[in-house]
């Protein structure tokens, strides 16, 4: 990635800290931080893996549901589920020793379902023409997008825009280009 070319002073979202951003793209101020956030997004994933396990293991017929199928529905925690209990905004069953179930019908009035975890689709393979008629060369870019080559060039690489060279000549799909620089001057 290459470097900026000014200065941006951005705070690190892990430790608070400023720091000097060294790309566009940076958030964390050193790869300490950066291996931290990276983990809190595993440990959240996996979490919202094991509620969704849960929620698929729960009837749909069933009108009372324990506090942990609770949490794993609507995302409540179960500090909040016995508070609005003891206020009775919510009917509960006692079944027995650490066995309370609620009412899922009257928590489906106060709270929307949790949303479900974001799982990542894998990418579709993109189908390309990479016909010279179909396509532009490193040059022609540069000339009616008023870029360096070195430019275009990183744009490939950081897009994986796929090419085909023949001869001395790259081609890039028109398509790929055309959508990058939507609303650029031409």
């Amino acid at each position: 990635m290459p470097a900026a070319k000014f200065e941006i002073v951005r705070k690190c979202k892990i430790c608070g800290e400023p720091f000097k951003a060294k790309t566009i793209e940076s958030w964390y101020c050193s790869p300490r931080c950066s291996k931290i956030a990276w983990k809190r997004n595993k440990d959240e994933e996996l979490r919202m893996q094991k509620l969704d396990e849960v929620v698929k293991k729960i009837p749909k017929s069933k009108d009372y549901i324990t506090v942990p199928e609770a949490y794993a529905l609507f995302g409540i925690s179960k500090e909040t589920l016995y508070r609005l209990i003891r206020k009775g905004v919510i009917s509960s069953v006692n079944v027995g020793e650490r066995q309370t179930r609620v009412s899922k019908e009257e928590l489906l009035k106060l709270y929307p379902l949790r949303k479900k975890a974001l799982t990542k689709p894998k990418p579709v393979a993109k189908l390309y023409s990479l016909e010279p008629k179909d396509c532009y060369t490193i040059g022609e870019i540069s000339k009616k997008f008023h870029l360096d080559d070195s430019t275009v060039y990183q744009h490939i690489r950081k897009y994986s825009i796929p090419t085909r060279q023949i001869g001395n000549f790259v081609y890039v799909p028109k398509k790929e280009f055309d959508n990058l620089y939507k609303g650029a001057k031409q």
